[in-house]
């Protein structure tokens, strides 16, 4: 399967989390307001949420969504984790507003 793809599908995952979490003050926006959020939290988030959309587009080449992060190679993982940030950080103005 080809990692573009991948990683495609999960940019658009977080793009859909952190939309999601707009609604959300007590979500992980919240807690991440304390804290910059770790890969490792930042992945499993997209894990646990990419599993419960069930919108998987990823094809018969993953069974799962974990599966399919953690084929990703270090180097799109940690661009996907700093793209979060990014979008974070973006929307904390917004978090505070709230």
């Amino acid at each position: 399967m080809d990692e573009r793809r991948i990683c495609s599908y999960f940019r658009h995952q977080l793009h859909d989390l952190l939309e999601r979490s707009a609604s959300e003050p007590d979500g992980f926006r919240s807690y991440f307001a304390s804290h910059e959020p770790k890969d490792e939290e930042i992945l499993g988030l997209l894990a646990v949420s990419s599993m419960i959309t069930e919108d998987v587009l990823i094809g018969d080449g993953f069974p799962t969504p974990l599966e399919a992060l953690a084929a990703l190679s270090p180097e799109t993982r940690r661009s996907l984790c700093e793209e979060f940030r990014k979008e974070l950080k973006a929307c904390s103005p917004q978090l505070t507003a709230a």
